[in-house]
This record gives C-alpha cells, sequence and structure tokens, in this order.
C-alpha cells in the first residue's frame, strides 16, 4: 500500500519546491549568460537606430518652433493692421453719420483732414487732459468718434503690454 500520510506527502512536496528551485536558479543562469552575450551587440544596434531619429525629430521640433513664432508675428501685425483699418472705417462712417446729422455742412470740413492725422490729433488732446466731450468740440467731430479713438488706443497699450 501507499503511504498516505501527512509527512509524506510533506516530503514530496519539499522534494519538488527543491527541484522548482533548482530548474529556476538554472534558467536565470541561462538567461544571464545569453543577454550578456547578446546584449551588448542588441544595445548598440538599438541605439545606432534610434539616435538619428531622435536627432531628425529634434530638428523637426526647432523648425516647427520657428515657423510657429514666425504664424505669430504675421497675426500679431494682421490684427495690428487690421484693428487700424477698423479703427479708420469707424472714424469714416462716423463722420459720415455726423454729416448727415448736422445736413453736410460739417462734411466738407471734414473731408480735408487725414483720418491718420484727426486720431494723433484726437490723442494729442487726450494726453492734455481735455475729456473726450472737450476734443469733439474743438475739432468739431462726434463724440462717440473720439470715445472710439480712445477706447482703441486704450486696448492697443493694453496689447502692447501683454
Amino acid at each position: 500500500m501507499l503511504p498516505t500520510s501527512v509527512e509524506f506527502w510533506a516530503i514530496i512536496q519539499i522534494i519538488v519546491d527543491l527541484c522548482l528551485i533548482v530548474l529556476f536558479i538554472v534558467f536565470v543562469r541561462q538567461v544571464k549568460v545569453l543577454s550578456d552575450r547578446s546584449g551588448a551587440s542588441g544595445t548598440e544596434h538599438i541605439t545606432d537606430t534610434l539616435e538619428p531619429v531622435l536627432r531628425d525629430a529634434q530638428e523637426v521640433a526647432g523648425q516647427f518652433e520657428v515657423q510657429l513664432k514666425e504664424k505669430q508675428n504675421i497675426v500679431r501685425r494682421l490684427n495690428e493692421h487690421l484693428d487700424s483699418r477698423i479703427i479708420s472705417l469707424n472714424l469714416l462712417l462716423n463722420r459720415a453719420e455726423a454729416s448727415l446729422a448736422s445736413g453736410g455742412s460739417e462734411a466738407t470740413r471734414h473731408k480735408e483732414k487725414d483720418v491718420c492725422h484727426l486720431q494723433q490729433e484726437i490723442i494729442t488732446l487726450s494726453e492734455t487732459g481735455l475729456s473726450s466731450e472737450k476734443i469733439a468740440n474743438r475739432l468739431g467731430i462726434a463724440k462717440g468718434e473720439v470715445s472710439l479713438v480712445l477706447g482703441l488706443r486704450k486696448r492697443f497699450q493694453e496689447m502692447d503690454q501683454a
């Protein structure tokens, strides 16, 4: 008969565990030996493959950054140009509305003034401390036009500071 005692099964379990431990140690040593042999050449091969790729990626990232900065500058210049056009168009629109409201007598007087010159006069008078109503009276233009120019100037200054 086969012994079925607990001691017998414990001894069998210990023998199986020892065999597994020995097999594991042998396996680990073989893996280590194989990795030492092929590890150096494999690592060099991977490094040689990845270095050019990383270098190219870095160059592309640098070029992308330069192009992004150029595009930001272009967009900033376009925004400034569009804002100045908007100011000019708003001034012309306000002037036309004012001339329609006054019956055209002021329209002939304002045709002689250049839009940029008028904007500069408004800014200069504002810097001297005059209110927008006094500036409008002195230049003979609508108060809304003066407020528009001063508001846009303030916005440009805030954009320049940011």
